[in-house]
């Protein structure tokens, strides 16, 4: 009993050193960024910028006011990436917080001369997310993809990150994703690309384009579309949704299907010349959601043949996305380093070292399978009479 008020004192006097927050920033002290961007100027220096959300203003327009603009967009240009953010620092009120930025745009100018520099210092500021999109603009800067206006969020920079989502990508995994690969011996780093177009009205509008590929300088070599990304995605199993539509000469007219599920398999092997061969098997499950031939395709051989000629003609054109990565851009951005890695570490440790000279001469192979288990609530196309429908 004769220690209680010992421990009493002591006890409050950890509740007073414990309790309070000595360094705290208040809210009304920050500045959110939610998006940046960065470019090359003619001159060699860079400029970034950041969007900016307005708390009060983002308050009216979620009443539906129809006052200003709920963000602003502030710039810094400097002879290197630290002394650009260092000169918009300057024009700023409050103190900048990063811990809602999604999404950071690369000028195409910027990734041709190589973002090496600007990476070291993007991933040494601890202020940056890792779930984190960073995006290729094609044709244009950085800064023009900041400034286009998008009707349906208030923050424009979003969309981009939903409209990726939207098509079957993966979303706050493209900084991640680069840097792995920048890390994996023998693997080159990508990242997705939007390009400024032209919209129904007036306005002009961002659109998802397809995939940037780098090579080990970290420096843009080309572009994969958005078919050939998608194509690409599936191989590394990173695709929720695409559709395709093939032409079924047999029918004379198109087939449009939705695949929903998706796999992929690949296999190397390795000759006794050391000859490299891959062979890549993509399946998956889709369902009928256009159909413009005379075939009526709740007759099962019908079904069949449109499921065979898309197979068919998507192998094909899955092998002309590899050979045109391996001959245009030679670099690995499929996992081939890690599949030989994986399934034989023997010889990929003799081959490691000429893997950038070995890859674009591997022997590839692409087998696609798609299943398709629905074809829709009708049989043959309603517009067509009975006599001109192929049973």
């Amino acid at each position: 009993m004769k220690y209680r008020p010992t421990a009493f004192i002591f006890l409050i006097l950890c509740i007073a050193l414990t309790t309070g927050c000595w360094d705290r920033e208040e809210l009304t002290d920050r500045a959110f960024d939610l998006a940046a961007s960065a470019d090359i100027k003619k001159d060699g220096t860079y400029l970034t910028a950041a969007q900016f959300i307005i708390p009060s203003r983002s308050e009216q327009s979620s009443k539906g006011g129809a006052g200003d603009k709920p963000y602003f967009i502030e710039t810094g240009s400097g002879k290197s990436t630290l002394e650009s953010i260092q000169k918009a620092r300057q024009k700023l009120s409050r103190i900048i917080t990063r811990g809602h930025r999604r999404n950071y745009y690369i000028g195409e100018d910027l990734a041709k001369h190589g973002i090496k520099d600007m990476l070291d210092a993007f991933s040494r500021d601890p202020g940056n997310r890792i779930r984190l999109d960073i995006w290729v603009v094609k044709g244009n800067t950085g800064l023009e993809a900041l400034q286009v206006p998008f009707p349906l969020e208030k923050i424009p920079s979003v969309a981009s990150l939903k409209i990726h989502k939207a098509v079957g990508g993966t979303t706050g995994t493209s900084y991640l994703d680069f840097m792995m690969a920048s890390s994996a011996e023998g693997s080159s780093p990508t990242l997705p690309v939007v390009d400024i177009v032209q919209g129904a009205s007036p306005q002009k509008t961002i659109r998802f384009y397809g995939r940037a590929i780098f090579n080990h300088e970290y420096k843009l070599v080309g572009y994969l579309n958005f078919v050939e990304g998608a194509y690409r995605q599936w191989i590394l199993k990173g695709i929720s949704y695409f559709d395709l539509a093939e032409n079924i000469p047999e029918a004379d007219g198109d087939v449009g299907i939705i695949v929903t599920k998706f796999g992929s398999k690949l296999k190397s092997s390795i000759s006794p010349k050391k000859k490299v061969k891959m062979e890549i098997e993509l399946t998956g499950v889709g369902h009928v959601g256009e159909n413009n031939t005379n075939l009526d395709l709740s007759v099962q051989k019908n079904l069949k043949l449109v499921q065979n000629k898309i197979n068919e003609k998507t192998s094909e054109r899955v092998l002309e996305m590899v050979t045109k990565v391996q001959k245009q851009f030679g670099t690995d951005v499929f996992g081939f380093n890690q599949t030989l890695n994986r399934q034989h570490p023997m010889e990929w440790n003799k081959l490691k070292g000429q893997w950038d000279t070995i890859f674009p001469d591997i022997e590839v192979t692409v087998n696609v399978n798609v299943s398709l288990k629905h074809i829709g609530l009708i049989g043959p196309p309603l517009q067509l009479e009975e006599s001109e429908i192929k049973k």
